[in-house]
């Protein structure tokens, strides 16, 4: 500290604010950032004070620790919620990120008395997760959200294990999850959530996330109904690319001769990539899910198709076409062979890409052909793929049927299990041709697998 004053001889008292204004103000590429309470008071600590400082000296102030804070059996620090906020920004006004600083600053209340959570640019943190830095993070990837994209996240009540959850609850809760992980990993820790118990003298963890190899939900944590899935796939994107729970199952990897490992997109790192989807197509979509990352991924020039593919589907996530296409008419639908057992056909994938193109998808519609006798009694419906009971696949199939004149017969959206549908003991009223469509009509679950299958009942 230099002293500026006329006085030969000063009082000296520092005080340091948990508030980047001084930077803000010095760097602007840097946002202004505060901790303050619920009553919008700053947290500040004091320097011891010195007295009888000759002015024409500098001052040596040592280090001032500040201490943990009890409140009630919680315990917490705001200087340690300030360093992780500054170390998100750090990582977003970076050179791997290399964005600036958009409109006013944010600010994180601490200690929540309602736990941790975040509504535009201000970020509650709960009593208990003063040093759960992952959970800060967590926050504060959606404040980062909220400014430099669009998030559609409804909000409401998530947990990690929920594979069937609104799709854009979902991606927003990954990609905040994603964001903690890769800031993590700016400072050179592991990408794991940590949600520690958070009371006073008290050790352990109540929620935990390898994002590496989605531990422990590796086996359940699947599809882009599933945050835990999203976080995984949108780490993996920004980690060069390298899935790490496991064989993939997607195609091989590529020869390594073609493009430096583990990068998706000619010329720029995966994370580089993965912030011009972010600020650029994501920010412009509607209802924003893991399918406009998808999406918005394939735009750009030159993207690594393959490795792409094995990032998506190691978590279960399909959007490229399947075997099946083109049937996206009467006049090219596949056939369909009726069953009188309990067994289905293949898996199918709501998805179309444009002629000669890799997508984005367009809204796909699935022609099915199959030959039926007047008198016979049919069931038509669709399932989840192997039976799974929840969306973990995101399909809304919608359904319908039509006779060899084209005439739709029946039709159904939500009549099977979950989001299923399901024509039950429908009669064959005429010899020939009957064609089955599959498509949704889900604007927000536009893709999708789904098995479908067509069941004689008898005459």
């Amino acid at each position: 500290v230099l002293c500026r004053s006329k006085k030969p001889v000063v009082d000296v008292s520092v005080r340091v604010d948990a508030d980047s204004r001084v930077r803000a103000k010095a760097e602007r590429a840097f946002p202004r950032l505060r901790v303050q309470t619920a009553t919008k008071d700053r947290y500040a600590a004091w320097a011891p004070s010195v007295a009888g400082h000759p002015t024409s000296e500098a001052l040596d102030v040592g280090t001032t620790t500040v201490l943990k804070m009890v409140v009630g059996d919680r315990e917490g620090n705001p200087f340690n919620i300030f360093d992780m906020a500054v170390s998100a920004y750090e990582y977003v006004t970076g050179p791997e990120v290399g964005e600036t600083a958009k409109g006013r600053g944010q600010t994180l209340v601490w200690p929540s008395a309602t736990g941790s959570y975040t509504i535009g640019r201000r970020a509650w943190i709960s009593a208990g997760d003063g040093y759960d830095d992952a959970v800060i993070l967590h926050e504060l990837g959606h404040l980062v959200h909220n400014v430099y994209s669009d998030s559609d996240n409804p909000g409401g009540f998530h947990y990690f294990g929920d594979s069937d959850q609104d799709l854009r609850l979902a991606f927003g809760e990954g990609w905040a999850t994603a964001f903690a992980g890769a800031v993590l990993e700016s400072l050179g820790q592991p990408a794991l959530y940590v949600d520690s118990h958070g009371a006073h003298q008290e050790a352990g963890y109540q929620l935990r996330l390898d994002l590496e190899t989605a531990a422990p939900y590796q086996a359940s944590a699947l599809g882009a109904a599933d945050e835990v899935a999203v976080a995984c796939v949108l780490h993996d994107l920004m980690d060069e690319a390298t899935p790490g729970d496991g064989p993939g199952l997607g195609p091989p990897e590529p020869d390594d001769d073609l493009m430096p490992e583990g990068q998706l997109v000619a010329g720029t790192t995966s994370t580089a990539a993965l912030w011009r989807v972010f600020t650029g197509p994501l920010r412009r979509a509607a209802r924003v899910n893991i399918d406009h990352v998808w999406d918005g991924w394939v735009a750009l020039d030159e993207p690594q198709f393959e490795r792409l593919v094995d990032v998506f589907e190691d978590r279960r996530l399909h959007f490229w076409e399947d075997a099946q296409e083109p049937d996206g008419s009467p006049e090219t639908a596949g056939l369909l062979v009726p069953v009188t057992t309990d067994t289905w056909g293949d898996e199918h994938t709501l998805y179309a890409a444009p002629a000669g193109s890799l997508g984005p998808g367009t809204g796909d519609r699935d022609w099915f052909a199959v030959e039926l006798q007047a008198g016979q009694v049919v069931t038509v419906e669709t399932r989840y793929p192997g039976g799974v009971p929840d969306a973990a696949t995101q399909a809304d199939p919608w359904l319908a049927l039509y006779d060899p004149s084209g005439k739709r017969v029946a039709r159904d959206d939500d009549g099977g299990e979950g989001r299923n549908a399901l024509l039950a003991s429908v009669p064959v009223t005429a010899t020939g041709t009957w064609r089955v469509l599959v498509r949704s009509r889900n604007k927000t679950a536009r893709y999708g697998r789904y098995e479908l299958r067509v069941r004689l009942l008898g005459f």
